[in-house]
């Protein structure tokens, strides 16, 4: 079966600072993967060369089998990759429904951008009841709940989501994995970059760990979670 996403050596960073060196990775249909490891590591950097808000200096991506290294992140979303970076992920001053409504903008027709509403809205009963509100005024898990509603409004063949525990309790960290597990289970991917480990590994198909911009590690989640190196360094032991 063909990959989804084919990450080869990319070599890429902010303009003379290059923060990931030959980098690969792939996702596979219907896989959660997550990229673990510490501050600095070009995490987040990965993910944003995914998308396209950084080109690469050297390497490839492939989507699907098409190389989309050099095309503009508009073109990605269009073909069916979704971004949700981590924090400022709303328009905090807009509705939910509203919010919603910017994100089926690429269906253009507002009978397909009814559908999609009404569609999320049976997928998250708690959007529906918060559809009138400000996006600002909710909590932090229901603005991650609204994050991710939204970059399914054009049901994504992929999602790329960076720290979606960030700033959230235990308990709601929880409920949006949950959202996430659940979201998979009707065969969407996820490329997920976090900083909580040990819940990302315990959810995640497989996992990478990155560290000063290499590939230091790969395996399963839940082999990555047992690996006694991962502990020392990652986990806290």
């Amino acid at each position: 079966m063909k990959s989804i996403l084919e990450v080869q050596n990319i070599y890429s960073g902010y303009g003379k600072i290059e923060v990931l060196h030959g980098v690969s990775i792939h996702v596979e249909p219907a896989e959660i993967i997550c990229i673990i490891g510490p501050n600095g590591s070009g995490k987040s950097t990965l993910l944003k060369t995914c998308f396209g808000l950084l080109k690469p200096k050297k390497g490839s991506i492939l989507f699907s089998g098409k190389d989309v290294s050099l095309i503009d992140p508009e073109e990605r979303a269009r073909i069916g990759i979704a971004y949700i970076p981590q924090g400022k992920n709303i328009f905090p001053s807009l509705s939910v429904r509203e919010n919603l409504e910017m994100g089926g903008t690429p269906l253009r027709e507002s009978k397909a951008i009814e559908k999609a509403i009404q569609g999320i809205f049976d997928q998250f009963p708690i959007l529906r009841q918060r559809m009138k509100m400000k996006a600002g005024l909710m909590s932090g898990g229901e603005k991650q709940v609204l994050s991710l509603a939204r970059a399914l409004m054009v049901k994504p063949r992929l999602i790329l989501l960076d720290e979606p525990s960030l700033g959230l309790a235990p308990k709601v960290i929880d409920e949006i994995y949950e959202t996430i597990r659940k979201t998979n289970s009707e065969g969407i991917p996820f490329l997920i970059v976090e900083q909580n480990a040990r819940k990302a590994l315990s959810m995640a198909h497989r996992a990478y760990v990155l560290d000063l911009g290499k590939k230091r590690l790969e395996d399963t989640g839940e082999g990555l979670l047992n690996n006694e190196e991962v502990k020392r360094l990652y986990l806290g032991g």
